[in-house]
């Protein structure tokens, strides 16, 4: 049978620093070395080696062993940048038993980030220069009972800069150094408007000793459905690797009950394959359309001798298209996701790495992230080009959850090179990760790069009319629109493809075609959140408003004294270009600019909640009706982050979610009440029904004057269209500041969904509104006196937060372990509550 040993343990690194490096910022510890280390495993000096995790990084290991300061700490970052500037040793020693006749040992690296050479006891046996690209090497001939194995790590930083130089120079990009172009590895290492420069170097992939016969190099399942969905094909395509001479491929067909369903058995081939037909077959759904059965494929290489090897894959069956169709009574085409035959909206969020230092992320943090997801009713997350293909805990999270997922080749906001290695190496790239992903149902949308053609656009180097050989100007074409989608025609096909997002053929805005950038709000012009309404776009796969994280989260990086919105810390970690004058700009509208920090992080707070959640609902209400798609999806930038900072995110590092996390999550829920302001006064009215079936439902309106005065009410019987947007009409109550309301209810008179209409800024601020909390059994009451503008409450785990409330409804809350004491924030001031003894003692 294979045997898989990983390598993970006693690993050490010290430091090799080139000339470049500036030797008063390397600890003493870990002086340079003397000698060349270009060409031969450099020699080593005991007193200089720290332990190091693997899998992992270099500062990760400096961290824990207390050789540098916390980066993310205060402005520590300036101070490590020497160690992406060296290069770095690693090494290991390892026992290993005496091969068997006709056993092979082959070292396996499944991420070396990113220039490294690899010695086994002395001998050199791989030289890699793409952290996306897994290895395989035979070591059988060099296998002892005892092993040395050492891995040195060039800096990338000089490295990239040598190639670049090589090259033709640099080139237009957006964040980062130009380097980084040349480089496969994170782009995000270099630094980018919401993160750290931090050059990472290290095995932040899993290394083992594998020892086997025979073994099955690739098992994959294609699956196929028929037009009505009432049966299914699954394709299977083995490769087997070794001596397989004799043996017995045995391939099990699992139902999501754990019931076998088939089974093949094959004489062993170099290729194996083998069909299975599925009457009836569970399709998976994300889990705003339905459940999520798993299959499984176990594949069983067996000899006389016993098992030599087996692979368990677990996949869905599903059918997901784009469907790009004419909008009623407008230009373009539609971009609609369609799930096995159903057409929906897409609300969602872009997805980058969780944490600067990537050995910390585990399978748990990974589920956290897609289960937050989740429960803000997103329905997909795009893995952005400027980071990296996710650990596989992540898909598995995404399918056992059911949240799609928009997936980019790892290219992001440059013009990047096209010359025959860098082709090459990406080829590598491509299809090792293809074929890593490819099982997993939740993947939905393959795309080349993130913002490439939307630089190369704005530079004047993109031309549509020239086909991609043709277009020097923007060498990378030919990665995008001819390498990647062949390597998909080869080994995943059917499923969408497109070169790069945005794309829509030559204009990268056009709101009519593909997939938008909406950055017009915050960004470019900065124009208000209202203008939304007019700034969409078929498919939003990115947009967003900038606010601070969690009080606590900026406590966690700002150094005493510096708890000011304007100090050299709190800027640091604000990487926005202008980011500070657009905080001001978006938080002018409620008021004079708050002097204290924390006034100061809860009004960015409110404003990017408002925002979202006015994006959200005007958005869907162009969802529209069959054949009238006019936006069919919209992607949040973005869901979360990877340290400390003033960003797009709806959670912060610390996995605290934001404000704005409870806007999207409500903008987002399957049934929505909506308001928008009309000119003049009063509000137009409209509702979402998400569901397959038409809602007999009643609409309540309500207006109350800025003091709490309660203006006439209206109830209206509301007839909700399937799978579509109704207009509602609208309510204009009289007077001025006046505040709206607006409630679904069913028969029973529970209420389904609501909406709240503020006045614009300015108007309608009371300082008091008279919040009262109650304590009742493991709920928390809330109501207000007065209409009350984003009430924040600073606890955690709550299923709803950022209130608005109205007088004469109570918001009950579940909240299990709530304190005695707290603070509610809301437009105008802050409380400390302090909460009597509970009311009831059950539930």
């Amino acid at each position: 049978m294979r045997q898989m040993n990983t390598l993970c343990l006693n690993w050490q690194l010290t430091a090799l620093p080139p000339a470049t490096s500036d030797p008063a910022l390397v600890p003493s510890t870990l002086a340079p070395h003397s000698g060349q280390h270009e060409a031969q495993l450099p020699p080593a000096d005991d007193a200089r080696w720290l332990p190091a995790r693997v899998p992992g990084g270099v500062l990760q290991a400096l961290l824990e062993a207390g050789a540098i300061p916390d980066p993310f700490y205060a402005q520590n970052e300036t101070q490590v940048a020497w160690v992406g500037e060296s290069d770095w040793l690693y090494r290991t020693e390892f026992s290993a038993e005496t091969l068997t006749p006709g056993e092979r040992a082959e070292l396996c690296f499944d991420g070396l980030d990113t220039f490294a050479r690899v010695w086994l006891n002395g001998q050199l046996i791989l030289e890699s220069d793409n952290m996306f690209v897994p290895q395989r090497i035979d070591v059988s001939g060099l296998l002892k009972s005892e092993n040395t194995l050492s891995i040195l790590f060039g800096s990338a930083w000089h490295a990239g800069r040598e190639l670049q130089a090589a090259h033709g120079g640099p080139q237009p990009l957006w964040n980062g150094d130009a380097s980084r172009l040349h480089v496969r590895k994170a782009q995000y290492h270099y630094g980018w408007d919401w993160g750290p420069k931090l050059i990472d170097a290290g095995p932040w992939r899993e290394i083992r000793l594998e020892r086997f016969v025979a073994r099955i190099a690739e098992v994959q399942p294609y699956t196929s459905l028929s037009d009505d969905f009432r049966w299914a094909t699954v394709d299977v395509r083995a490769q087997l690797a070794g001596n397989h001479q004799g043996a017995t491929l045995r391939l099990t067909l699992i139902g999501p009950a754990g019931e076998t369903l088939g089974e093949h058995h094959a004489p062993a081939a170099e290729l194996v394959e083998r069909t299975f037909v599925l009457e009836e077959p569970q399709l998976w759904y994300p889990h705003t359309l339905g459940e999520q059965p798993l299959y499984r494929l176990v594949a069983e290489l067996l000899s006389d001798g016993g098992p030599l090897d087996a692979r368990d894959v677990r996949f869905g069956v599903r059918d997901i298209q784009i469907r790009q169709e004419p909008v009623a009574g407008q230009a373009g085409r539609s971009f609609t996701v369609v799930v096995n035959g159903q057409e929906s909206f897409i609300g969602g969020a872009n997805w980058i790495p969780g944490d600067s230092l990537l050995g910390r992320m585990t399978p748990q943090r990974y589920r956290a992230g897609v289960a937050a997801a989740r429960a803000a009713n997103l329905g997909m997350l795009r893995v952005w080009g400027g980071g990296i293909y996710e650990d596989d805990s992540f898909y598995t999270a995404c399918d056992e959850l059911g949240v799609l997922v928009w997936q980019d080749f790892m290219f992001a906001c440059g013009l990047y090179p096209a010359h025959p290695a860098f082709v090459e190496s990406v080829r590598q790239e491509a299809v090792a990760n293809v074929l890593r992903l490819r099982p997993h149902p939740c993947l939905a949308v393959w795309t080349g790069n993130n913002e490439d053609y939307q630089i190369a656009y704005s530079q004047g180097r993109y031309h549509a009319e020239l086909a991609p050989e043709d277009e020097s100007a923007m060498p990378a074409r030919v990665i995008y629109e001819r390498l990647l989608p062949a390597v998909l025609a080869e080994h995943d096909p059917g499923r969408y493809y497109q070169p790069g997002s945005p794309f829509q053929g030559e204009d990268p805005d056009d709101v009519t075609l593909g997939d938008r950038h909406t950055w017009d709000v915050w960004g470019r012009d900065a124009r208000p959140a209202r203008d939304y309404r007019e700034l969409g776009g078929r498919f939003v796969s990115e947009f967003g408003l900038a606010a601070a994280p969690h009080p606590d989260t900026l406590r966690s990086v700002l150094p005493p004294g510096e708890w000011r919105w304007d100090s050299p810390s709190f800027l640091s970690h604000l990487r926005a270009e202008q980011g500070l004058e657009r905080l001001q700009k978006y938080a002018a509208p409620y008021g004079p600019l708050p002097e204290s920090l924390d006034d100061f992080i809860y009004v960015t707070q409110l404003a990017q909640s408002e925002a979202l959640d006015c994006a959200y609902r005007i958005w869907r209400r162009g969802w529209g009706v069959p054949g009238g798609r006019a936006v069919s999806g919209a992607l949040v930038w973005q869901l979360n982050d990877c340290w400390p900072v003033t960003s797009w995110a709806l959670i912060d590092s610390a996995e605290r979610p934001k404000p704005a996390y409870y806007a999207v999550r409500r903008a987002l829920e399957p049934l929505t009440v909506s308001l928008w302001p009309m000119e003049g006064g009063g509000a137009e009215l409209w509702a979402l029904n998400a569901h397959a079936q038409a809602r007999q439902l009643t609409l309540e309106l309500c207006a109350f004057a800025p003091d709490g005065t309660p203006l006439p009410a209206e109830r209206r019987a509301a007839s909700l269209a399937p799978n579509a947007c109704t207009e509602l009409g609208i309510f204009a109550p009289p007077g001025e500041g006046t505040v709206i309301g607006a409630r679904l209810l069913d028969g029973g008179g529970t209420v389904l969904a609501r909406a709240t209409l503020f006045p614009e800024s300015g108007q309608a601020r009371a300082a008091d509104p008279g919040l009262h909390f109650e304590r009742v059994g493991k709920r928390l009451h809330v109501r207000a006196n007065r209409p009350a503008r984003g009430v924040w409450l600073d606890l955690p785990d709550l299923p709803d937060n950022m209130l608005d409330l109205l007088p004469g409804e109570v918001r009950e809350l579940d909240a299990p372990a709530l304190p005695d004491t707290f603070e509610a924030r809301f437009w105008g001031g802050v409380q400390q509550v302090v909460l009597a003894e509970s009311l009831v003692t059950g539930d």
